[in-house]
């Protein structure tokens, strides 16, 4: 058990340091799409916000467009209705004669359909026929004003707003009376209905006093929008513009665009109720959301069944790698006792009454199949054995137990082999050269022994042991255990081994044989 321990320590070194916070993928997966779902839904809340302004942009600029085109059309109407009064007021007290009659409705027919006509004289009683305007208007602000001496005067609505009055002075030396023209407010509903403001829109014709002239829909009453309206002071001194208020006489929030017509002194007002403007845009993002939620719920459930088989994939992996850990050590406890149970045979056969030649040699094959174990280990990997250190360690065994005189120069590459490949190449290394200590430099002579491990172009190990001894005889046949080993061990390793003298003198031993397949 404490060899176990040991090993236990040797594979998990430090594993009291700190280890940093790693994320769990389900986490990381549910972190994601509650990301993406925000995102979506924070780029769809831009997109709204972006839309409402684009479409209350719209509003005021159709607003502002269908007051300008109001405004024209009413400038047409009251000009030519002020050119018809003008005429009128040329006659004199002429007007009042039955005679000029017919050149007075000559001068109406110009005029939208159903305009009225009335004549007064200056104690503001209706003189002829009053067509079903009042009998007398000698009460009336604007009859006093045109006694005072205004010229003409558009009146504000009244008591009866089904009409729109232009109040005429009548020309004398004195003031001879006034003429009173109507035409029925219906006419802005003419004009409205083309524009296709919409559901709760008005068109509105007030002074530049702000006291209101006509309104459609119609609406009972003298208004002053000068005294209600907080855009009062920007209305009356820019000739056009928009903006959104909510109406003091109905409540509506409207966006309303208006425009001067200075030469008669009104204001024409297009409003446009909001609700109705951003109807169209909340039924789009209603819409949308009906296709958004569904879609943002399936990703987020789809999110959750990811993490749950992630948790569950993970909790699987963390079981395997700790049965792979378990493992890892049991295979590292296999090894060491294996080194263990192998150095014990080697020290019993020290201890056995048996030639000390074959003491050595036995326990230097012993010490080689001891090294694989080792190596193995104390490695990261049991498959695959890293072949240079473990020649080192080989070469650095024998060469401890040879003559000193003997130098051993190792030109290794880094290459693996299996494990099942190691034993037998590490066995053949050790007869090989194990001899060359013991035959190639007899008489305590001084020589070198080259050990060289490299690839081969074909992708298969090749291992060359060279001496600069006194050679061998090739015709000489084997007579000691080694060569039948080495053959045996080389047949299964599934390579090809040979010796042959060395180009400078000395022996020469070559052998090829397969490297592990991740090295090949």
């Amino acid at each position: 058990m404490a060899d176990l321990a040991d090993n236990a320590s040797r594979v998990a070194p430090g594993a009291d340091a700190p280890v940093k916070r790693r994320w769990r993928a389900s986490a990381v997966v549910l972190g994601l799409a509650g990301a993406l779902v925000f995102v979506i839904f924070a780029v769809f809340a831009f997109l709204c916000w972006q839309g409402y302004g684009t479409t209350i942009t719209g509003a005021k600029a159709k607003a502002q467009a269908a007051a300008d085109i109001v405004a024209d059309q009413l400038q047409w109407s009251m000009s030519a209705s002020l050119t018809a009064l003008r005429f009128i007021a040329d006659l004199g007290t002429d007007a009042f004669d039955a005679a000029n009659r017919p050149k007075i409705a000559v001068a109406l027919d110009r005029l939208p359909s159903n305009t009225h006509l009335a004549l007064y004289g200056p104690d503001g009683a209706v003189r002829g026929d009053a067509d079903g305007l009042p009998d007398s208007i000698a009460d009336e602000a604007y009859f006093a004003e045109l006694r005072q001496g205004e010229n003409w005067t558009i009146v504000p609505a009244g008591s009866d707003p089904r009409y729109i009055l232009i109040a005429q002075r009548l020309s004398g030396s004195s003031f001879e009376g006034a003429a009173l023209l109507a035409f029925p407010a219906v006419l802005l509903e003419q004009f409205w209905a083309p524009q296709n403001l919409g559901k709760s829109s008005a068109l509105a014709v007030n002074r530049d006093d702000g006291k209101l002239v006509s309104r459609y829909p119609v609406l009972a009453g003298p208004q002053d929008v000068s005294k209600t309206s907080p855009f009062w002071p920007t209305v009356s001194s820019t000739p056009s513009g928009s903006y959104t208020v909510k109406s003091p006489v109905d409540g509506v929030t409207r966006i309303v665009g208006y425009r001067h017509i200075r030469e008669l002194g009104l204001v024409v007002f297009a409003s446009i109720s909001q609700d109705t403007v951003v109807a169209a845009l909340w039924n789009s993002i209603i819409i949308v959301l009906w296709l958004l939620v569904p879609i943002a719920l399936m990703l987020l459930v789809f999110a959750l069944v990811i993490a749950r088989i992630l948790d569950s994939s993970e909790r699987t992996n963390q079981r395997l790698a700790a049965a792979l850990a378990h493992n890892d050590v049991l295979f590292r406890e296999i090894h060491h006792r294996v080194k263990n149970n192998l150095q014990s045979v080697a020290s019993l056969l020290q201890m056995q009454p048996i030639a000390r030649e074959i003491k050595t040699n036995m326990g230097q094959r012993i010490a080689a199949m001891s090294a694989v174990h080792e190596h193995i280990y104390r490695s990261n990997s049991f498959s695959t054995v890293l072949a240079k250190p473990y020649i080192e360690t080989l070469v650095e065994n024998i060469r401890a137990g040879g003559d000193p005189k003997v130098r051993v120069v190792e030109q290794l590459d880094a290459v693996s082999v299996d494990k099942d490949a190691a034993t037998p190449l590490g066995l053949i290394l050790n007869e090989v050269v194990a001899n060359a200590f013991k035959h190639a430099f007899p008489d305590g002579r001084e020589g070198t022994i080259t050990v060289q491990l490299a690839r081969g172009d074909d992708g298969r190990g090749r291992l060359v042991v060279e001496d600069d001894g006194v050679g061998f005889d090739p015709a000489t046949p084997a007579k000691g255990i080694g060569q039948r080993l080495i053959r045996a061990l080389t047949e299964q390793l599934g390579g090809q081994s040979r010796f042959e003298p060395a180009p400078g003198g000395g022996t020469r031993f070559e052998l090829t044989f397969p490297l592990a397949k991740d090295a090949a």
